[in-house]
């Protein structure tokens, strides 16, 4: 072999060897470069959802490197083991976890992720089961009541289920989804034997459908779950992906639909009317006591245990003394007198219904009327008036702000009776337009919210929290923005709410500062009343999506703060010596 020859020969085989091992030599070196971390983004969590006192296997999805993450649920009732397996989570519920939804946080040294929501039921559970995206391979439902823990895992997916009905049951069917935060716009649908549509929801209270059925015949019934993208996109065709889980209830037994009177005073035992389907011989209402006198003081609903009921209610709390509306009311000399402050429950109902109130005034009195009821989910578009009792029209709200419901502030201009008029915008009514009413005289106040809920910061910098400070009523003291609950090497400026109503916090780490993971909270104060007024500030978690509907939980007064961990000090290397001669 010439010489030639036999280089080419050595050239090939070492480009042979090098081409063969080049892969293993590549996922050795890889296997020992430390792994880029970042800040996790946690996209969804499945199921999103378990019962009380059940163990659950969860899975999130999204960037989750380096692994294994920390989670932080705002319970003591939520105890998470985090997986050798990436993205998998062992979740203990225990049996006096709080029933309703809660929010996680996902965390690493980098950073916290944003919040998910997490519900904790009562029912019993199960997780959909594929394939189910034809009435002919429906998922049969064996016992009712249950909840479904599903997604639509991919562009036009849909999810059937199939139950037995028997003749004059109520069939109600709810899905958590949009509520839950998932980038989805559910839609239920409820088919017979005979594959004919025999019921159809899309948006309840919010984008999410209730579906709710009474059979005609006795048989078998499939109930099916699609959805279109959340935010819609431009192509109109359903949706699916890994984020787009949901929670499908479904029932059989009795369901009640809301509680009037919609409020009940906390502290107390009241007397409701529950209104929904499969209650008793009539199936309209059932009477029973709602018992707030052991919720929490500062909790804003709740979900009572009813023996009667397959599901729990929200009940709303106030503090007002509570009043019903006492029918004929529609005309002026039959207003029905109210006095202030008080809370009064009523309905709209017959359609072109306008129920009025008398109230007693002094001029210069100051007075604010609140309206609530498309924020308890009923149908009502609320107007309230205030006349004179000649019915000269003084006042009038229909929106109050981004609400549906109105609220107006009003100022006696003299001495006498008064009437405050309730009516839907365009005279419609019925039995679940349904209202409550509230008269107080405005006490000037404030309240605080933050922009953003997750922070970081390294050791010896800085970081800014932004808070904007609505001063209510005229009030008129000085307040201060402050931070509670930082680490260790962590300190915080003090803000004065400027005149825009504007403070903006500076955290600070020390150069020595450790890593750290921890809620913390903003505080806004008056330190110049007696006693000092505090107030917490809330974090959005709903953004923009304020025509769409409530989420399960919209805002948080947890916030996050991470310290990073320090970087490794760099060697200053010495300058090159000058040569010698």
């Amino acid at each position: 072999m010439s010489a030639l020859r036999l280089h080419k020969f050595k050239a090939r085989f070492v480009r042979g060897i090098f081409a063969s091992i080049a892969p293993l030599l590549l996922l050795q070196y890889l296997a020992f470069l430390p792994v880029t971390a970042e800040v996790p983004t946690v996209n969804y969590v499945f199921p999103a959802g378990g019962k009380q006192g059940s163990t659950v296997e969860i899975t999130v999805g999204g960037k989750l490197d380096p692994w294994p993450l920390s989670v932080c649920g705002d319970s003591p009732g939520l105890t998470f083991k985090t997986n050798e397996a990436k993205g998998k989570f062992t979740l203990e519920i225990s049996t006096n976890a709080p029933i309703g939804p809660h929010l996680i946080r996902f965390y690493n040294a980098e950073g916290a992720s944003a919040t998910r929501c997490f519900v904790v039921g009562h029912l019993d559970e199960q997780l959909e089961k594929e394939p189910n995206d034809s009435p002919d391979k429906a998922q049969a439902l064996e016992k009712l009541p249950i909840v479904l823990n599903g997604r639509l895992d991919k562009t036009d997916d849909s999810d059937s289920f199939a139950v037995r009905l028997e003749k004059g049951q109520w069939l109600v069917a709810w899905v958590d989804a949009y509520s839950l935060d998932s980038p989805v716009d559910p839609i239920l649908q409820l088919r017979d034997r005979a594959g004919t549509k025999v019921a159809f929801n899309h948006d309840d209270r919010s984008l999410d459908p209730l579906l709710a059925y009474q059979a005609k015949e006795t048989g078998m019934f499939v109930l099916q779950l699609a959805g279109f993208a959340y935010p819609p996109r431009a192509e109109v065709r359903l949706t699916g992906g890994e984020g787009a889980v949901y929670r499908l209830t479904v029932s059989s037994g009795p369901v009640a639909r809301y509680a009037f009177p919609p409020r009940v005073v906390r502290g107390s035992k009241t007397s409701v009317r529950l209104f929904g389907w499969n209650l008793g011989q009539t199936g309209e209402a059932l009477a029973c006591e709602i018992d707030a006198s052991a919720v929490n003081k500062h909790a804003i609903d709740f979900f009572p245990a009813l023996p009667a009921l397959e599901n729990r209610p929200r009940i709303r709390i106030g503090a007002l003394p509570e009043q019903l509306e006492i029918e004929p009311n529609n005309t002026t000399d039959l207003a029905q007198p109210l006095p202030c402050p008080a809370a009064i429950s009523g309905r709209i109902d017959p359609p072109g219904d306008e129920d009025r109130f008398a109230l007693t005034a002094k001029k210069g009195d100051k007075f604010l009327f609140r309206l609530e009821s498309a924020q308890f989910g009923f149908p009502l578009d609320g107007v309230l008036r205030i006349t004179d009792q000649s019915g000269k029209e003084l006042s009038r709200s229909d929106d109050a702000g981004r609400s549906a419901d109105p609220e107006l502030h009003w100022t006696a201009p003299a001495d006498g009776t008064f009437v405050i008029a309730v009516s839907d915008l365009i005279q419609r009514g019925g039995s679940d337009f349904v209202y409550h009413l509230e008269i107080n005289e405005p006490k000037p106040s404030f309240n605080a919210v933050v922009e953003g809920n997750a922070f970081r910061l390294e050791p010896g910098k800085s970081v800014e929290v932004k808070a904007t400070v609505s001063r209510l009523h005229g009030f008129a003291a000085n307040l201060l923005v402050v931070a509670d609950g930082l680490p260790d090497g962590v300190t915080s400026t003090t803000a004065t709410v400027s005149s825009k109503g504007e403070a903006t916090l500076k955290l600070s780490a020390t150069d020595d500062a450790k890593p750290a993971n921890q809620p913390f909270r903003v505080l806004a104060i008056a330190p110049d009343l007696d006693p000092p007024a505090i107030r917490t500030a809330a974090a959005n978690l709903k953004g923009q999506n304020t025509a769409a509907g409530d989420l399960l939980i919209n805002q948080t007064e947890k916030l996050w703060v991470t310290v990073l961990p320090a970087k490794p000090k760099t060697e200053d290397k010495p300058a090159d010596q000058p040569k010698k001669e």
